[in-house]
Protein backbone atom coordinates (compact mmCIF):
# COMPACT_ATOMS: atom_id res chain seq x y z
CA UNK A 1 0.00 0.00 0.00
CA UNK A 2 1.24 3.67 -0.98
CA UNK A 3 2.05 5.96 1.84
CA UNK A 4 -1.30 6.51 3.52
CA UNK A 5 -2.68 9.48 5.39
CA UNK A 6 -5.82 9.24 7.39
CA UNK A 7 -7.58 12.86 7.87
CA UNK A 8 -9.78 12.72 10.81
CA UNK A 9 -11.70 15.73 10.63
CA UNK A 10 -13.75 18.06 13.24
CA UNK A 11 -14.34 15.36 15.73
CA UNK A 12 -14.55 18.01 18.39
CA UNK A 13 -16.44 18.69 21.11
CA UNK A 14 -18.74 21.26 19.92
CA UNK A 15 -19.45 18.83 16.60
CA UNK A 16 -20.74 16.51 18.16
CA UNK A 17 -22.66 18.70 20.44
CA UNK A 18 -24.41 19.85 16.88
CA UNK A 19 -24.77 16.59 15.54
CA UNK A 20 -26.76 15.41 18.35
CA UNK A 21 -24.30 14.87 21.50
CA UNK A 22 -22.20 12.74 22.98
CA UNK A 23 -24.63 10.18 23.89
CA UNK A 24 -26.11 9.80 20.73
CA UNK A 25 -22.59 9.56 19.05
CA UNK A 26 -20.93 7.34 20.86
CA UNK A 27 -20.96 4.07 18.73
CA UNK A 28 -19.93 6.53 15.83
CA UNK A 29 -17.49 7.60 17.86
CA UNK A 30 -16.54 4.49 19.01
CA UNK A 31 -16.12 2.49 15.57
CA UNK A 32 -14.22 5.55 14.54
CA UNK A 33 -11.57 4.77 17.61
CA UNK A 34 -11.47 1.25 16.77
CA UNK A 35 -10.92 1.68 13.47
CA UNK A 36 -8.03 4.45 13.89
CA UNK A 37 -6.18 1.91 15.95
CA UNK A 38 -6.79 -0.76 13.44
CA UNK A 39 -5.16 1.43 11.26
CA UNK A 40 -2.22 2.53 12.96
CA UNK A 41 -0.94 -1.13 13.06
CA UNK A 42 -0.33 -0.62 9.61
CA UNK A 43 3.69 1.21 8.90
CA UNK A 44 2.53 3.14 5.71
CA UNK A 45 -0.78 4.85 7.14
CA UNK A 46 -1.01 8.05 9.24
CA UNK A 47 -3.24 9.52 11.09
CA UNK A 48 -3.89 13.14 11.30
CA UNK A 49 -6.71 14.99 13.09
CA UNK A 50 -8.18 18.21 11.95
CA UNK A 51 -9.75 20.64 14.24
CA UNK A 52 -11.98 23.81 13.99
CA UNK A 53 -10.49 26.55 15.99
CA UNK A 54 -10.34 30.35 15.67
CA UNK A 55 -8.06 33.12 17.57
CA UNK A 56 -10.08 34.77 20.74
CA UNK A 57 -12.22 37.80 19.40
CA UNK A 58 -12.38 35.79 16.47
CA UNK A 59 -10.30 38.07 13.70
CA UNK A 60 -9.54 35.26 11.37
CA UNK A 61 -13.04 35.20 10.18
CA UNK A 62 -14.43 37.98 7.87
CA UNK A 63 -17.66 38.96 8.16
CA UNK A 64 -18.79 38.46 4.65
CA UNK A 65 -18.02 35.05 4.92
CA UNK A 66 -21.62 33.02 5.08
CA UNK A 67 -19.89 29.67 6.01
CA UNK A 68 -18.95 31.06 9.66
CA UNK A 69 -21.66 33.69 10.32
CA UNK A 70 -23.21 31.54 12.98
CA UNK A 71 -20.04 31.48 15.00
CA UNK A 72 -19.00 34.54 16.43
CA UNK A 73 -22.87 35.19 17.80
CA UNK A 74 -22.64 32.08 19.62
CA UNK A 75 -18.49 31.93 20.94
CA UNK A 76 -18.23 28.43 19.41
CA UNK A 77 -15.39 26.69 17.87
CA UNK A 78 -12.66 29.50 19.96
CA UNK A 79 -9.13 27.49 19.61
CA UNK A 80 -8.70 27.55 23.71
CA UNK A 81 -12.32 26.41 24.60
CA UNK A 82 -12.83 23.09 26.13
CA UNK A 83 -15.96 22.28 23.70
CA UNK A 84 -13.43 22.86 20.63
CA UNK A 85 -11.17 20.55 21.49
CA UNK A 86 -11.03 16.77 20.12
CA UNK A 87 -13.14 14.39 21.68
CA UNK A 88 -11.68 11.83 24.46
CA UNK A 89 -12.36 8.81 22.40
CA UNK A 90 -10.93 10.26 19.24
CA UNK A 91 -8.41 12.25 20.23
CA UNK A 92 -4.46 12.12 18.63
CA UNK A 93 -2.33 9.41 20.08
CA UNK A 94 1.52 8.90 20.01
CA UNK A 95 3.11 9.09 16.14
CA UNK A 96 -0.40 11.11 15.26
CA UNK A 97 -0.29 14.89 14.26
CA UNK A 98 -3.05 17.41 14.77
CA UNK A 99 -3.62 20.57 12.74
CA UNK A 100 -6.21 23.89 13.88
CA UNK A 101 -7.65 25.01 10.76
CA UNK A 102 -9.60 28.47 10.59
CA UNK A 103 -11.91 27.63 7.25
CA UNK A 104 -14.07 24.92 5.97
CA UNK A 105 -11.48 22.68 3.70
CA UNK A 106 -8.20 20.80 5.94
CA UNK A 107 -5.93 22.15 3.36
CA UNK A 108 -7.12 26.18 3.58
CA UNK A 109 -4.57 28.19 5.55
CA UNK A 110 -3.16 25.11 7.08
CA UNK A 111 0.37 23.57 6.45
CA UNK A 112 -1.32 19.97 5.89
CA UNK A 113 -0.11 20.30 2.32
CA UNK A 114 3.04 20.27 2.93
CA UNK A 115 3.41 17.75 5.42
CA UNK A 116 1.30 15.70 3.08
CA UNK A 117 3.89 15.48 0.50
CA UNK A 118 7.02 15.98 2.97
CA UNK A 119 5.71 12.92 4.55
CA UNK A 120 5.52 11.45 1.09
CA UNK A 121 1.84 10.56 0.78
CA UNK A 122 -0.04 9.66 -1.90
CA UNK A 123 -3.20 8.36 -0.73
CA UNK A 124 -5.75 10.26 1.49
CA UNK A 125 -8.27 8.54 3.34
CA UNK A 126 -11.11 11.01 4.66
CA UNK A 127 -13.57 10.27 7.44
CA UNK A 128 -15.42 13.23 9.60
CA UNK A 129 -17.92 15.19 10.36
CA UNK A 130 -19.70 17.43 8.54
CA UNK A 131 -20.40 15.01 5.26
CA UNK A 132 -21.62 18.37 3.45
CA UNK A 133 -18.98 20.41 5.68
CA UNK A 134 -15.68 19.94 5.83
CA UNK A 135 -15.44 16.18 4.14
CA UNK A 136 -17.03 18.21 0.82
CA UNK A 137 -14.26 20.76 0.96
CA UNK A 138 -11.55 18.40 1.78
CA UNK A 139 -12.44 15.71 -0.47
CA UNK A 140 -12.56 18.54 -3.81
CA UNK A 141 -9.50 20.37 -2.57
CA UNK A 142 -7.32 16.61 -2.03
CA UNK A 143 -8.53 15.77 -5.64
CA UNK A 144 -7.44 18.74 -7.00
CA UNK A 145 -4.10 18.47 -5.46
CA UNK A 146 -3.75 15.12 -7.29
CA UNK A 147 -3.58 12.79 -4.23
CA UNK A 148 -5.60 9.49 -4.22
CA UNK A 149 -8.67 9.83 -2.55
CA UNK A 150 -10.67 7.51 -0.59
CA UNK A 151 -13.84 8.26 1.47
CA UNK A 152 -15.18 5.95 4.27
CA UNK A 153 -18.54 6.41 4.11
CA UNK A 154 -19.87 4.66 7.62
CA UNK A 155 -17.22 6.71 9.25
CA UNK A 156 -18.86 9.98 7.59
CA UNK A 157 -22.28 12.06 9.25
CA UNK A 158 -24.02 15.09 8.34
CA UNK A 159 -26.85 16.69 10.28
CA UNK A 160 -29.29 14.97 6.96
CA UNK A 161 -29.18 11.79 5.64
CA UNK A 162 -30.13 12.33 2.60
CA UNK A 163 -27.47 15.23 2.09
CA UNK A 164 -24.78 12.58 2.85
CA UNK A 165 -26.25 9.96 0.71
CA UNK A 166 -26.39 12.63 -2.30
CA UNK A 167 -22.99 13.93 -1.50
CA UNK A 168 -21.65 9.58 -1.24
CA UNK A 169 -23.68 8.32 -4.04
CA UNK A 170 -23.34 11.61 -6.91
CA UNK A 171 -20.42 13.70 -5.95
CA UNK A 172 -17.63 11.83 -3.88
CA UNK A 173 -17.71 9.12 -6.56
CA UNK A 174 -16.55 11.20 -9.23
CA UNK A 175 -13.30 12.39 -7.26
CA UNK A 176 -12.79 9.63 -4.77
CA UNK A 177 -12.93 5.78 -4.19
CA UNK A 178 -15.90 5.61 -1.45
CA UNK A 179 -16.14 2.65 0.76
CA UNK A 180 -17.44 1.40 3.98
CA UNK A 181 -14.14 1.32 6.33
CA UNK A 182 -14.39 -2.67 6.51
CA UNK A 183 -13.71 -3.11 3.35
CA UNK A 184 -11.08 -0.67 3.42
CA UNK A 185 -9.99 -2.10 6.50
CA UNK A 186 -9.78 -5.26 4.72
CA UNK A 187 -7.04 -4.21 2.18
CA UNK A 188 -4.80 -2.42 4.37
Amino acid sequence: MPPTAILVLDIQNTTISILGGPQKMTPYLTHLSTTLAQARLNLTTRVIHIRTGFRAGYPDLHPRNPSFARVVPKATYAEHDPESQFHPLVEPQTGDLAITKRRVSAFTGTDLELLLRSLGTEQLVIVGLTTSGAVLSTVRQAADLDFGVTVLRDLCMDREEDVHEVLMEKVFSRQARVVDSEVWLEGL
